[in-house]
C-alpha cells in the first residue's frame, strides 16, 4: 500500500468513505460542476482553483493543507514532540519513517486497536494473575475432594477438573490474537482496491504468459543434445520466474531444480 494518499485518493476517500456522496451529491452541496469533482478525483495534475480548494476544504471540515495531502493532521496543529510523551527511540523510529506511517496511523485509530492496549496492559502488570491462580486453586481443591472420595482420571467430573486449568500464558495470547485479528482482516480489505496491492491479478494467465515467451526465445537443438538442452531450458525458465518474483537469484542448485 501507499505510504500517503494522492490528492485524487484523498478527495475521493472523502466523499465516499466519509460523506458517502455521489458526485452529483457532492456537487449539489458545493455547487461545484460534477465534472470537475470528476476531474480532481482522476488527475492528480489538474489545477484546483483557490475558491474551489477553499469550498472543498471547508465542506468536509479540514484544512486546504490535509486536502492537498501536505500534512496528515486534519484537526490538530502541529504539536510538540514532548506533547506525544514518547521516548526518543520512538521519536526516531518515527522519523526516520521505517514503517507505513499512514498504515501505522489506520492501525492506531482503529476501534479495536484500543482494547488491545487495554488488554496488553493488563497481561504486561498481571492484573488478573491473581484471579488465574485462584481459579485453578479452587479446580486442585475439588480435583483432590473427589480423589478423596474414590474417583480415579476416568471419572468424568474428574476429567472435567484436570482440563479446565487455565495455562495464564496461552490465556493472554489467546485474548490478544482476537484483539488483532478483526484489526488485521479490516486494514487488509480496506486496502484490497489499491493500486499497489496484488488483489484480482489472475495468477494463472500470468504464468502461462512468462512460460510462452519463454519457450518462443529458445531455439531448436539437435536430438543428441536433449538432456543438456532440458538442462538450459529449465534453468533459464526457473531463473525467469525468480526475476518475475524480484528474487535475487543468479543459479540454482540441483536440488532446488529438481524442487
Amino acid at each position: 500500500m501507499h505510504t500517503k494518499l494522492t490528492i485524487p485518493e484523498r478527495l475521493k476517500d472523502l466523499r465516499v468513505s466519509e460523506k458517502r456522496m455521489s458526485l452529483q451529491e457532492l456537487s449539489d452541496a458545493t455547487g461545484i460542476p460534477s465534472s470537475t469533482l470528476g476531474n480532481y478525483e482522476k488527475d492528480e495534475n489538474i489545477d484546483m482553483s483557490l475558491g474551489n480548494l477553499i469550498t472543498l476544504a471547508d465542506f468536509y471540515n479540514v484544512s486546504t493543507d490535509y486536502l492537498l495531502c501536505r500534512t496528515e493532521l486534519r484537526k490538530h496543529k502541529n504539536q510538540s514532540v514532548s506533547d506525544l510523551h514518547l521516548n526518543d527511540d520512538a521519536i526516531q523510529l518515527l522519523t526516520d519513517k521505517k514503517y507505513n506511517p499512514r498504515l501505522l496511523s489506520e492501525l492506531l485509530t482503529h476501534e479495536n486497536f484500543r482494547k488491545f492496549m487495554t488488554d496488553l496492559e493488563i497481561y504486561i502488570d498481571g492484573f488478573n494473575d491473581k484471579g488465574i491462580q485462584i481459579a485453578n486453586a479452587f479446580l486442585d481443591v475439588m480435583r483432590c475432594k473427589l480423589t478423596e472420595l474414590g474417583a480415579d482420571s476416568t471419572d468424568a467430573f474428574a476429567s472435567v477438573f484436570d482440563n479446565s486449568h487455565i495455562e495464564s500464558e496461552q490465556y493472554y495470547m489467546n485474548i490478544l490474537s482476537a484483539d488483532l485479528k478483526p484489526v488485521v482482516s479490516d486494514l487488509r480489505n480496506a486496502h484490497m482496491k489499491d493500486s499497489n496491492t496484488a488483489g484480482g491479478i489472475d495468477y494463472q494467465s500470468m504464468v502461462k504468459n512468462i512460460i510462452d515467451d519463454f519457450a518462443t526465445q529458445i531455439p531448436t537443438t539437435a536430438d543428441d543434445d536433449t538432456e543438456s538442452s532440458n538442462d538450459a531450458y529449465i534453468n533459464g525458465l526457473l531463473l525467469l520466474f525468480c526475476k518475475n518474483l524480484e528474487m535475487k537469484v543468479t543459479q540454482l542448485s540441483v536440488e532446488e531444480k529438481q524442487t
